[in-house]
């Protein structure tokens, strides 16, 4: 589509060329008119003050009307050029104005091609935080499963030391109480005054062994 400037330019040309063809045809007219004027006067048998007196009105009318038609011509011309103007005038200010809204549309566009940027850039270094995070996890949980591993064996090993030092314990204590078993006999026999015999003794200190354990051992 053309614009409204050039159309409204177009049209002035246009009836500037109306308005000559207008005037010329005018003139031809008035010169065939003044021709027949003045063969009317040739055959009237005017004077020459008269022919000059109707030639100087009709030039006067002439004048008149080719001042009205220039005066009318320069009022039109002057309109369309006010109006062409007032046209061009609002079509800069419209593509003015559409030239600011793409400025601003391209300073928005940048802003968002740099916000952009960053949040794929915050993105990556999350995602390389996250990586290293997990990294770091999965360490960690592969040394404390060697540390629990570590713990259960210590436990084990010191849950065999504790049921090997209890069987010790036993057997320690089983010869405690068979030596104060003999030592009683010993001292029970001394006291007596009767003879000393070692196979009792030995009898009698197995006897309190025996019953002494029996009474020790768990239910």
């Amino acid at each position: 589509m053309a614009p409204q400037g050039y159309l409204s330019r177009l049209q002035l040309k246009t009836e500037i060329k109306a308005l000559k063809e207008e005037l010329l045809f005018m003139k031809k007219k008035h010169e065939e008119e003044l021709k027949g004027l003045q063969a009317q006067i040739a055959s009237s048998g005017l004077t020459v003050e008269d022919l000059a007196k109707i030639l100087a009105d009709i030039r006067a009318q002439c004048d008149e009307l080719a001042s009205k038609n220039r005066e009318e011509l320069e009022k039109h011309l002057s309109q369309q050029i006010k109006e062409s103007t007032r046209v061009v005038t609002t079509q800069s200010s419209k593509i003015g104005a559409a030239e600011m809204m793409i400025m601003e549309l391209r300073c928005t566009v940048q802003s968002l091609e740099i916000d952009l940027d960053l949040t794929r850039n915050l993105k990556a270094s999350l995602e390389n935080s996250l990586r290293d995070v997990e990294a770091r996890y999965a360490l960690q949980m592969e040394q404390l499963k060697e540390i629990l591993l570590h713990l259960e064996s210590e436990l084990t090993q010191t849950w065999t030391e504790g049921q090997h030092q209890a069987l010790e314990y036993q057997a320690l204590l089983n010869i405690k109480v068979k030596l104060q078993a003999e030592f009683a006999t010993y001292r029970h026999l001394l006291e007596d005054g009767k003879d000393f015999n070692l196979g009792d003794a030995l009898n009698s200190s197995n006897s309190h062994a025996t019953i002494q354990k029996t009474t020790t051992d768990p239910v």
